[in-house]
């Protein structure tokens, strides 16, 4: 990238910075729809399988404990490379094994790369929004819910022919040698590591200390459970408790994705017309009432009208993507304005509670799946989503 003007978003640099959440989502979000392939893999019950998902929590803890001290350290750049040569490596391997005790290992250890990618690029792309002067977050959470829907599209076409092991190992050679072709690309934008100010120590826990804004992290947790509880279990949903095919089963997450983007590509107009309190208070009507209303019509005529059930439940989890999608960015953004500028360790520490949380919940909500059914997990995660009714006051009153 020639003539780099750090005060300046130019579309070279949007493009690639785009690439780098693009293939983020892909990979990142590749098992998703593959999940009864996975629990088949496994032969697992759906309490245990539910359990070894929710795993991958502790190596994200683990690394968002010094994660954005690590990043601070060896800068965004080489913690990028890292992060997607481990996320290539261990998806790869979890897609192999078909036992239990590995699954746990190569999850832990993966999600502690997702952590360190996710750190590395939101800090980043915070900081070059502040740079620039101008919202670009949204956007680019935009790219990596298009991403995601990209994933999940190749899974709804190739999962009735192509095995889950040559289906996401061919996909992660190709994502990780894009991305390591875009991290070069942009390396003019990444910033020099700080000097002896910022002298962070990545491997002693008493470094990591700050304040917990409890209400934001709170807020945060119901704004984010919903995307990963339907990440987990939106495939079997359709699989298991509606009587869909295989390759139909998979457009349930891919519907959820659709609504994601539509919303991420259309925050940054939104925010000029409305305010942030506004949008989470209303993502949380979306996906808390819409998306639970819908599932439970859905599930009360299945046995009657298998068509209209199927297109209830579709519109359900477009609410609930459309209800998620300004969420997250939103929610970072907000951190970054409370960070006194250290963008990693506000992006760290807000993810740090939330995947403490998260990880609780999600092997909570696992044995609720054993013991009762999927959806009443799903009702759970909307009905915590309509909490954000009360939570939105946390965003800003006033239109960017």
């Amino acid at each position: 990238m020639k003539n780099f003007n750090k005060g300046e978003f130019a579309k070279t640099e949007r493009n690639y910075l785009s690439a780098i959440f693009f293939l983020f989502g892909i990979s990142i979000m590749s098992l998703a729809p593959r999940t009864p392939d996975l629990k088949a893999n496994l032969k697992i019950n759906n309490g245990t399988f539910g359990t070894l998902l929710s795993t991958a929590s502790i190596g994200s803890i683990i690394m968002l404990l010094i994660g954005g001290q690590i990043v601070h350290r060896i800068g965004a750049k080489r913690a990028l490379r890292i992060g997607s040569t481990g996320v290539s490596l261990l998806f790869s391997l979890l897609v192999h094994t078909h036992s239990p005790i590995l699954f746990l290992i190569f999850n832990i250890t993966a999600g502690g790369c997702i952590s360190i990618y996710h750190i590395a690029s939101s800090g980043h792309s915070l900081h070059r929004q502040d740079e620039v002067g101008s919202v670009i977050v949204p956007k680019l959470h935009g790219a990596w819910g298009a991403g995601a829907m990209s994933t999940a599209a190749i899974a709804f076409l190739i999962s009735t022919r192509v095995s889950i092991a040559w289906h996401i190992t061919t996909l992660m050679i190709i994502v990780w040698l894009l991305t390591q072709f875009s991290i070069t690309k942009l390396s003019p934008t990444f910033p020099p590591k700080p000097d002896g100010d910022d002298d962070y120590q990545p491997t002693s826990i008493k470094q990591f200390k700050f304040k917990v804004n409890w209400f934001l992290s709170i807020g945060f947790f119901c704004a984010s459970i919903m995307e990963f509880t339907i990440a987990d279990w939106a495939t079997l949903f359709g699989k298991e408790e509606l009587g869909m095919g295989a390759s139909v089963a998979t457009l349930c997450y891919l519907v959820y994705l659709i609504g994601l983007i539509i919303g991420r590509y259309s925050i940054g107009w939104a925010l000029t017309h409305q305010s942030e309190r506004f949008w989470i208070k209303t993502g949380g009507v979306l996906g808390g009432v819409g998306f639970t209303s819908m599932l439970i019509s859905s599930k009360a005529i299945v046995e009657n009208n298998k068509s209209i059930a199927f297109s209830l439940a579709f519109f359900g989890f477009l609410l609930a993507g459309l209800g998620s999608s300004a969420l997250a960015p939103i929610f970072f953004s907000i951190a970054g304005r409370l960070s006194n500028g250290k963008n990693a360790i506000a992006v760290a520490q807000l993810s740090f509670i939330n995947t403490v949380i998260i990880f609780i919940s999600k092997t909570i909500l696992a044995w609720v799946v054993q013991l009762t059914s999927i959806t009443t997990a799903l009702l759970i995660a909307g009905s915590a989503m309509f909490a954000l009714v009360y939570f939105g006051k946390i965003g800003s009153n006033f239109r960017d």
